[in-house]
């Protein structure tokens, strides 16, 4: 093999976004055949990868240079002025093969991400698709987590508006009041270093879409009248961003225009079916419009697509609720048992235990899951059952208060059913 000389005057400059380089898979099966199959596969998660706007792409020319060469991942960060490299191997044997990924952080060598992917080869392309979502889909949250990680140790005096918009997410992704609050700040900064960055304003607007969903600091209305402008503004500047659509979908359905969310969502998921925010928030949008049997599906695709996702605790919730919706209360309560089970602060899933409970005829369970529902977050509690939510179908909101007053919720401390 040769080896491509040390060139330190070809030192390039890393850019602004997170940046990768997909480097061509070894073809360790002795099978020629397989040269083709690898390069393919190489190249589709190229240009899965380009789809994420987050991301910068080395394209396939580059790259390809360093086929069937000895290479030095660190020198390659540097002649390709990358952080981050994909190296991979295949293997075939008989009808199956196997295919090993690992991400690697080119400064340092460390290892970021490893999977190993074995198929049968029964329809070739379809396994080369397959792999190649599965890989694509799982690579960007394992940088982007690597990216918040890294930020979190800079000063913020030397950050440019991407790090100040990582660094913002680092503090919002703690899903804690006081830490989105000091998200704001910080993605304002972002705005400020430049005025024509999305993630900037679509940052900022998902701590206000947050006030009012998760943290009921401010009534639902007056949280999309703030976030409104500021994810339009991130459309408007990039309209290829996914999570910017994503952004506009969610104060969609705070505003109660559901029609217009789901719109926006799928905009998302067709710009990058890869992005598991959106796949995840097409699941919740399926679940509160009465497409209970799709919604488990799209949650099940986001959470093989970021298995350790900060938010995969209301993927498993919404899962819960989709079930809870369709009359299947035990599936539901399984469901959200396993969220309270791992993650005991998050307040949305108590009151839907209570009412999973009480629908299940265990009233006695159900009062204690009530009780605990209202002690857990007061505010939020009251703020999602004394008037309809804005994205809930009446006869939805029915359904859930149907089972709180089963299991004791006072009278006077919700509307009546409608129906």
């Amino acid at each position: 093999m040769d080896r491509i000389a040390p060139a330190a005057t070809r030192t390039l400059t890393l850019p602004d976004k997170p940046s990768i380089a997909v480097l061509p898979f070894q073809n360790i099966s002795g099978d020629p055949e397989q040269e083709y199959f690898a390069d393919g596969v190489v190249d589709e998660i190229i240009t899965a990868l380009s789809r994420f706007r987050s991301l910068f792409v080395i394209a396939r020319n580059s790259t390809f240079a360093y086929k069937a060469r000895a290479v030095d991942v660190k020198e390659i960060g540097r002649q390709l002025g990358v952080r981050y490299a994909l190296e991979g191997s295949v293997r075939k044997a008989g009808n199956r093969i196997r295919i090993i990924g690992q991400l690697v952080e080119a400064e340092t060598g460390n290892h970021i991400w490893a999977e190993r992917y074995e198929r049968d080869l029964s329809d070739v392309f379809a396994v080369q698709d397959e792999i190649t979502q599965n890989v694509a889909s799982a690579i960007e949250p394992a940088m982007a987590q690597a990216e918040r990680q890294r930020v979190s140790r800079k000063p913020p005096s030397s950050m440019d508006a991407w790090e100040m918009y990582h660094r913002g997410l680092w503090h919002f992704l703690k899903q804690e009041f006081t830490e989105n609050e000091h998200s704001k700040p910080i993605f304002r900064r972002a705005i400020e270093l430049d005025q024509s960055f999305a993630p900037g304003y679509y940052g900022l607007a998902l701590t206000h879409i947050w006030d009012g969903w998760l943290y009921a600091s401010r009534p639902f209305q007056e949280a999309a009248k703030t976030a409104g402008p500021l994810a339009r503004r991130a459309v408007a500047l990039d309209d290829a961003d996914a999570t910017a659509h994503l952004a506009l979908s969610y104060v969609f359905a705070l505003e109660d225009e559901m029609k217009s969310c789901r719109a926006e969502i799928e905009r998302a998921v067709s710009l990058n079916p890869n992005h598991a925010w959106a796949m995840s928030w097409l699941g919740w949008v399926q679940c509160f419009t009465g497409h209970t049997s799709e919604a488990p599906i799209a949650f099940n695709k986001a959470m093989r697509a970021s298995p350790h996702d900060p938010l995969k605790w209301a993927w498993i919730h919404w899962s819960a609720i989709a079930t809870y919706l369709a009359g299947d209360y035990q599936t539901a309560l399984d469901g959200i048992e396993r969220v309270i089970r791992y993650y005991p602060d998050k307040a949305p899933p108590y009151r839907w235990r209570a009412a999973a409970l009480a629908q299940l005829g265990r009233i006695d369970e159900a009062k204690s899951a009530l009780q605990q529902a209202i002690e857990q977050s007061p505010t939020y509690f009251y703020a999602h059952v004394r008037q309809r939510p804005p994205w809930m179908r009446p006869q939805d909101f029915d359904s859930l208060l149907e089972g709180l007053y089963k299991a004791g919720l006072p009278d006077g401390s919700a509307p009546p059913l409608t129906n």
